[in-house]
């Protein structure tokens, strides 16, 4: 089971030849389902790097973490790095196609990604874009096809700052619809977003609530009750759901034990794991790993 995919295993992955692409940084794929084609990246995985997706035709589910999109034509979707994700096809007896992006984790250094802004940017996964949108998305690819065309010297520069523009670009669109629709569980107080991005990133490491509330400049307390008024639960139970999210990834989808997987999640020893997988779930992890 493929745990971290790198850009060169996810292009393994998907089987798919790429119709552009820059070594083991950079590629942009389209993926044509067959009715009764065997599903793409339909087990729970992570990428190093960045993925974005665009449903040209289908209707798919995309899961990240612990939210599922319901993917439609003209849907346009990012995969940060960090993020746990499966994507699946909903009705294997129709045809489908979807354009992917993936970039490395080389070329996010290239360009300068900002991992923790595109965390609160793009809080909210898809977005259903317009006509303006899919013309600028169409207009970004044949400049992509157009550079790595020209194998030369400064071609990774080049794509870092090509990729850089379009990320400012995409911002600016997330931000532009992801107000106008409601597309996330998580509220719409600014604060909650930033809690999340940063819970997205640091459950594994962090669970105590403190972490958070002095990063913020808040108060623990303060910010739990700011973060239940805005999304119906508190900034505890947040920490505790995405980290029986990562726990129950292990279980189900590895071979890890017990003793691992405590580790993986910086708990002092397998058995304080297993009482805080207990407490927050109501079963102990062998239990639920056999279910």
């Amino acid at each position: 089971m493929l745990e971290n995919l790198t850009l060169t295993q996810l292009r393994d992955a998907l089987r798919q030849r790429p119709m552009l692409s820059h070594g083991d940084d950079f590629f942009i794929t389209d993926i044509k389902f067959r009715p009764g084609q065997e599903r793409h990246l339909a087990f729970p995985c992570r990428f190093e790097g960045v993925i974005c997706l665009y449903c040209v035709s289908g209707h798919f589910d995309l899961q990240v973490g612990l939210e599922t999109y319901d993917v439609t034509k003209d849907c346009f979707a990012v995969g940060l790095p960090e993020d746990i994700l499966s994507f699946s096809r909903k009705d294997r007896d129709a045809h489908a196609k979807i354009t992917l992006m993936a970039l490395s984790e080389k070329m996010l250094r290239e360009m300068e990604f900002d991992r923790l802004g595109a965390l609160y940017a793009f809080r909210c996964r898809m977005v259903k874009v317009d006509t303006r949108t899919m013309i600028l998305i169409h207009n970004f690819q044949n400049i992509f096809r157009s550079v790595t065309g020209d194998r030369h010297a400064d071609l990774t520069r080049s794509l870092g700052y090509l990729l850089r523009s379009m990320n400012i670009e995409l911002t600016h669109i997330w931000d532009r619809i992801a107000d106008r629709d409601t597309l996330s569980r998580q509220g719409k107080n600014p604060l909650t977003g930033r809690f999340i991005a940063l819970l997205s990133r640091y459950h594994a490491e962090h669970r105590d609530l403190d972490f958070y509330a002095e990063r913020l400049g808040l108060t623990p307390k303060y910010l739990s009750a700011a973060v239940k008024a805005d999304s119906g639960r508190t900034a505890p139970e947040w920490i505790s759901e995405y980290v029986l999210m990562e726990a129950r990834y292990y279980l189900r989808y590895t071979t890890l034990s017990v003793k691992e997987i405590a580790w993986r999640l910086h708990f002092a020893n397998q058995m304080d794991f297993y009482r805080y997988f207990q407490r927050h779930s109501g079963q102990t992890p062998s239990a639920y790993r056999e279910q």
